[in-house]
């Protein structure tokens, strides 16, 4: 396992006219790390995923990913990259199966037609492999998100609400396929509303508020009900 850190951000700052989104965010995450971020709507953390994921390019502040500066990151760090946010990112006049394929080449897989076949079944997407994106239900589209995120192997997983509109078997698989990962030294920060959920497979725990990393605390050392307390001190008990 790497010494160097798969995130490290130093003073991380976003602001979008006069709005702050995000303020003075130093964060640093180990390599094989689960990071779960919590806070209101508006608390800053989709802007922290689109920044590491480099959608966002333009911030104040210092980043890097696997040791590289994140703005000057190329393709070959971007494809270590997994990332699921509110836009799924694929294109709903293909199918689910075409989606996969198109990204496989995208990132250079090398076995993509088993690749594809592989994620497929992992995210139990089977029996919807040859329909439109379009036709898809909330839920179904979330996990070929998934399975596009997973689907080259990334080093880096970046989750935004990874668990919303999907039923409880899916989100079985998810977790499954999520320890999985970690166990053999992917790197995850996951973005979630849902405490309890993230509390179980996070390491870590990290609460933003209006922009400023208000709280963090790793998991081994505290308990849920301690956590949630703490949370809703922060926030003044909007929780």
């Amino acid at each position: 396992m790497s010494d160097t850190p798969t995130v490290r951000t130093e003073k991380i700052t976003k602001q979008f006219g006069r709005f702050t989104a995000l303020l003075n965010i130093s964060i640093e995450i180990a390599q094989g790390e689960f990071v779960s971020i919590v806070g209101q709507n508006g608390a800053g953390k989709t802007t922290f995923l689109k920044i590491l994921s480099t959608i966002i390019r333009t911030y104040e502040g210092d980043a890097q990913l696997f040791g590289s500066a994140l703005r000057r990151a190329g393709a070959d760090v971007r494809r270590r990259i997994g990332v699921v946010l509110h836009e799924s990112l694929l294109y709903p006049d293909l199918t689910v199966a075409d989606n996969l394929t198109y990204y496989a080449r995208l990132y250079g897989v090398s076995n993509r037609h088993e690749r594809v076949a592989e994620v497929i079944r992992r995210l139990d997407l089977d029996v919807k492999a040859r329909s439109l994106v379009r036709s898809l239900s909330r839920g179904l589209r979330q996990r070929a998100s998934l399975a596009r995120a997973f689907l080259h192997e990334p080093d880096l997983l970046l989750l935004d609400e990874p668990f919303t509109g999907v039923d409880e078997r899916a989100a079985g698989l998810l977790t499954d396929s999520l320890a999985e990962f970690k166990k053999r030294g992917g790197t995850i920060v996951m973005v979630t509303h849902n405490i309890d959920r993230a509390w179980h497979l996070a390491d870590r725990m990290i609460i933003l508020q209006r922009g400023t990393l208000a709280f963090e605390t790793a998991t081994s050392i505290t308990t849920t009900d301690a956590f949630r307390t703490r949370y809703e001190e922060i926030l003044g008990g909007e929780a």
